[in-house]
């Protein structure tokens, strides 16, 4: 008769060392870094995850910005790539960052709530809606 014990730490041992597990735990510190470092040099972060928390397949992890020092109607964003563990950083990945930067796209929006309703101008399109042009 086995021990039930020895065989959930056997389990627990075998998914400490799996792949999948080991991508996990470092996108989590990588994660838990860039945020700390935005924290503590006065930019905010927002994570492109899909809705299980799972990250995205595009080059873009993650937008890092902040109301520029010295002129609060200026904005900074950088687009940010999140490497982490052995990864490493390629040519190929650098263009496609670079090419995500020339695809940005930038407008203005008001957002009013009047107690009940928000309201966004210009409108904003609903998710799976065709856009106007």
């Amino acid at each position: 008769m086995s021990d039930p014990r020895s065989t959930g730490a056997r389990k627990a041992w075998e998914t400490r060392r799996s792949a999948r597990y080991r991508a996990a735990k470092s996108e989590r510190a990588s994660k838990a870094a860039l945020s700390s470092w935005c924290r503590t040099n006065g930019w905010k972060v927002l994570f492109f995850e899909g809705a299980s928390g799972a990250p995205r397949t595009g080059i873009v992890d993650a937008v890092i910005a902040r109301i520029r020092p010295g002129n609060a109607d200026a904005i900074e964003v950088r687009l940010v790539q999140l490497k982490s563990g052995a990864g490493g950083l390629t040519g190929a990945e650098i263009a496609r960052l670079k090419r995500a930067l020339a695809s940005l796209s930038t407008d203005w929006l008001l957002a009013a709530f009047d107690g009940e309703t928000l309201h966004l101008l210009p409108d904003m399109p609903r998710p799976g809606a065709r856009a106007r042009g």
